[in-house]
C-alpha cells in the first residue's frame, strides 16, 4: 500500500483489506487524493461506501475528473439517524388515460403531525434515455422521494441531491445550468445568488460560474480541509452546498454527449 493509502487507513479508521476493495470495485480509477476525498466525504457524512445505494465513486477514465454522488439509501440512512424518521410512502401520478405523468412521495417524522409531501413531474425530469426510458416509474419515484426527504430533513440533507434528479439538468446561457430547488443558504447569498467571495471566481455568482472551475474550487476546499483536519467554516458548507447540484449537472451532461 502506498505511503497516501496508508494515511488515509490511518485517519479514517479504514482497514487495508477495505481500502483495497474500496479502490478496485467503488473508486476504480481514483488518484489517491481522490480517495482520500472521498473516504473523507464519506465519513463527514456518516455513509459507508460499501453498502449498496449510499454513496458512489463516479469516474468514466482514468484521466477525468472523479464525482462523488450520495444515492437514495444514503439519503434514507441520513434520515433514520436523527431518530425522527417513521417512514415513507410514494407512488405513481398518472392522468386520466392511464399513463405516467409523475410520482407522489411522503415522508412521516415522529414529531409531526402530517408528513411532508412532493409531487413531481415526469416531464422535468426524464431524459428519454437509459434508466429512464427502462424504468420511469422506479426513477420518477426516487426524484420524488429524495424531495419529500429533503423537506422532511433540511439540516441533514439541505443541498443534496441524487443523481437522478440531476439527470435533467440542462444548460443555458454560457456554463450556467438549471436546477430543481437550488438551496437557498445564509453567509453569501445576496437577492441573486450565492457569491463566492475569493479566487480567481471571486465575486461571481455560483450559478453563473463556469462549472469545471467550481468543481476545482470544491476539491481545493475539502482536500485543504481533509489534510489540516480542521472543521470545516460554515461559509465553506455553504459554498459546497449551492456548488454541487451545478457540478453534478455539468458531469451528468457531459456523459451524455
Amino acid at each position: 500500500m502506498s505511503k497516501a493509502l496508508q494515511t488515509v487507513s490511518s485517519e479514517g479508521h479504514w482497514t487495508p483489506d477495505q481500502i483495497k476493495l474500496i479502490t478496485d470495485v467503488v473508486a476504480k480509477n481514483a488518484t489517491p487524493d481522490e480517495l482520500k476525498l472521498f473516504l473523507y466525504r464519506c465519513q463527514n457524512m456518516g455513509l459507508d461506501p460499501l453498502k449498496p445505494g449510499q454513496i458512489h465513486f463516479i469516474k468514466y477514465s482514468p484521466n477525468s475528473p472523479g464525482t462523488i454522488v450520495v444515492g437514495i439509501e444514503g439519503f434514507r440512512a441520513r434520515a433514520q439517524r436523527t431518530g425522527k424518521f417513521a417512514g415513507i410512502k410514494r407512488g405513481e401520478l398518472k392522468d386520466d388515460k392511464g399513463k405516467l405523468i409523475g410520482a407522489w412521495a411522503e415522508v412521516y417524522r415522529h414529531d409531526w403531525k402530517e408528513p411532508a409531501r412532493e409531487e413531481v413531474p415526469l416531464n422535468e425530469y426524464t431524459t428519454g434515455k437509459g434508466p429512464w426510458q427502462k424504468m420511469p416509474s422506479t426513477m420518477i419515484k426516487k426524484v420524488a422521494e429524495a424531495a419529500a426527504l429533503r423537506m422532511a430533513f433540511p439540516d441533514e440533507l439541505g443541498g443534496i441531491y441524487t443523481n437522478e434528479e440531476m439527470d435533467q439538468a440542462t444548460p443555458v446561457v454560457g456554463n450556467s445550468y438549471v436546477v430543481p430547488e437550488t438551496p437557498s443558504i445564509t453567509d453569501g447569498v445576496q437577492e441573486e445568488g450565492f457569491v463566492i467571495k475569493y479566487g480567481k471566481l471571486a465575486k461571481q455568482y455560483v450559478h453563473k460560474a463556469d462549472p469545471v472551475s467550481l468543481r476545482d474550487l470544491i476539491l481545493e476546499i475539502e482536500t485543504h480541509y481533509a489534510k489540516n483536519g480542521k472543521p470545516m467554516s460554515d461559509y465553506h458548507k455553504a459554498l459546497i452546498k449551492e456548488a454541487e447540484p451545478f457540478v453534478a449537472a455539468y458531469e451528468n451532461q457531459k456523459t451524455e454527449e
